[in-house]
């Protein structure tokens, strides 16, 4: 279910129990910080390659990071003795069962935290306390009988609600998978390059999202060009995505979902970058651009 992602089946007491790695905490304080735009929604466009929403902003780990650091400061300043270690998305815990056990939303069908003033374009920051706090009560289910974000998986990636198989997932695919994308996914992953917004987007809780506050706006546009990813405009590229999630990818990574991103997209255009790559001394490279011409062709 974790595909390559072995560090996510490593630490489990760690990921558990905060207590594994501060000693001494007692509570918990779960914040979410909107990445919002109201009304927008990325699209397919001709010859361009889909980013998801959050990537398309400064890397929120160190922002979010800071804030929670300053309610620390101000923790440490206002009780005596008090002492706070603030983490975001960088520390072996499993932030999405802390912020829906602190009410601050609950898991969607999609196993994406869902928060109804905010939906679930939100990303999560805490801090661990060594002092007791009240604590909140998980909020209740209101996912219902809908099943939207299931059925629009262009890669049936949901075992069931609420079970990511992420071995399936586009983002999965996109950002962590190291070798060549499984062929029979390689259609439904359809014209995204880094991540996938798709059952965020299809989610009726989304009508309530919030525009960001706390993070600056985006960078680059949700679409860049398949040329800028994998042709020779790909070297300026990078120091436009310079402090961006999207760098996660190494260059490697993002040539080859250029790649496949430019079989899908059916244009011929394309053919003389994929035959470039076909010959290419990098085998997953060279795999995905023969596969990418063969579906030109209407082969695959």
């Amino acid at each position: 279910m974790h595909g390559e992602m072995n560090y996510m089946s490593r630490n489990a007491q760690s990921r558990r129990d905060i207590r594994a790695w501060m000693q001494d905490a007692k509570s918990v304080l779960m914040c979410g910080f909107s990445y919002g735009e109201p009304g927008a929604r990325s699209s397919s466009k001709e010859g361009r390659g889909r980013l998801a929403r959050y990537a398309t902003r400064a890397d929120y780990h160190a922002i979010l990071r800071d804030r929670m650091n300053e309610v620390r400061d101000w923790l440490s300043a206002s009780v005596p003795g008090a002492r706070g270690v603030a983490f975001c998305d960088m520390s072996p815990i499993l932030e999405r069962a802390y912020a829906n056990a602190a009410g601050l939303g609950w898991q969607g069908k999609n196993t994406m935290l869902l928060a109804g003033n905010l939906g679930s374009y939100f990303l999560i920051a805490g801090l661990a306390m060594n002092i007791d706090l009240p604590g909140d009560s998980a909020g209740p289910d209101r996912c219902g009988t809908c099943t939207q974000c299931l059925d629009a998986c262009p890669t049936d990636a949901f075992a069931s609600a609420h079970v990511l198989d992420a071995s399936k997932c586009i983002s999965y695919f996109t950002i962590e998978s190291k070798g060549s994308i499984p062929e029979p996914f390689r259609a439904g992953i359809g014209d995204w390059v880094y991540g996938c917004d798709v059952c965020q987007d299809v989610c009726p809780w989304n009508r309530f999202e919030q525009p960001a506050r706390a993070l600056p706006p985006p960078t680059i546009p949700t679409e860049i060009p398949l040329e800028e990813l994998a042709g020779p405009a790909s070297a300026g590229l990078r120091s436009r995505l310079k402090g961006l999630p999207v760098l996660r990818a190494v260059r490697k990574r993002l040539t080859r979902n250029a790649l496949l991103a430019m079989g899908n997209s059916r244009l011929e255009r394309y053919r003389p970058i994929l035959e470039q790559y076909a010959t290419d001394a990098d085998p997953v490279l060279a795999e995905q651009a023969r596969w990418s011409l063969e579906r030109l062709s209407g082969a695959v």
